[in-house]
């Protein structure tokens, strides 16, 4: 059986570096599914101290950060000969010529531009390193299962069906889009359980069903999952018929 550390071991390493929390809380959203380590940093100084101990695969650097900006970070990484064959992509939302210059000139592989979409990064990311990429397969599955916004207090439900990206939660209780849910679930009897963070993304309603072929419940989009989690889900799957 798989380790975490071996399982680690076959992940490509993707730094992350921006002084905004939300930003990074959403570019981390965008290889949520793509089975990758995600490291963070907020400021230059902080991103060269992590590439030289953790030596990611690829690193994605804003320009202007409160605590030392990106493009002086990458003209470190690039001008050290252990770290410059690091791919570096700067982020900017300046489309300022002489910003432009700066990123090109600190030795940068890419420039991209905020706003971002998850398209965005993970076309910049495939340039430089292979993602595992995730299955959209999604298998039917019959198991009992707990939901909640406080996880002190949850209701009963039954999934329907599952792939590596959420669930389709069969319940009367419905809850209004994008309302964050902990989630506890079986894969199987006797299989331990998984327990996780998902948002409400699209609702079925009795006498108004948005999707057909599923019963009145909801669809919940993981948000916050273990690795291990999500990659046992992708095994499972694989051995179950697709809907």
């Amino acid at each position: 059986m798989y380790t975490k550390d071996v399982l680690f071991m076959f992940s490509k390493t993707i730094l992350l570096v921006d002084d905004t929390p939300l930003f990074i809380k959403l570019a981390k959203g965008f290889f949520r599914r793509e089975q990758v380590n995600v490291l963070t940093a907020s400021n230059g100084p902080e991103a060269v101290a992590t590439i030289k101990r953790e030596q990611p695969d690829l690193v994605f650097m804003d320009l202007y950060m409160a605590g030392g900006d990106g493009d002086k970070a990458c003209k470190e990484i690039k001008s050290d000969i252990r770290l410059k064959s690091t791919p570096v992509v700067m982020v900017t939302s300046s489309d300022n010529p002489g910003d432009i210059e700066r990123c090109w000139s600190a030795g940068c592989n890419e420039i991209i531009h905020k706003p971002l979409t998850r398209e965005h990064f993970l076309d910049a990311g495939r340039k430089y390193i292979k993602l595992p990429g995730w299955s959209g397969k999604r298998s039917k599955i019959k198991t009992p299962a707990k939901f909640g916004a406080d996880p002190n207090r949850m209701t009963d439900g039954l999934l329907s069906d599952i792939s590596v990206g959420g669930v389709f939660l069969e319940t009367d209780e419905l809850c209004q889009l994008d309302t964050e849910l902990h989630l506890e679930f079986q894969l199987y009897q006797e299989s331990a359980f998984k327990k996780c963070k998902g948002r409400v993304a699209w609702v079925n309603r009795a006498g108004s069903l948005k999707k057909d072929y599923a019963t009145t419940g909801m669809g919940i989009e993981f948000i916050e999952i273990n690795k291990l989690d999500i990659l046992s889900i992708q095994a499972w799957i694989r051995n179950e018929p697709s809907l």
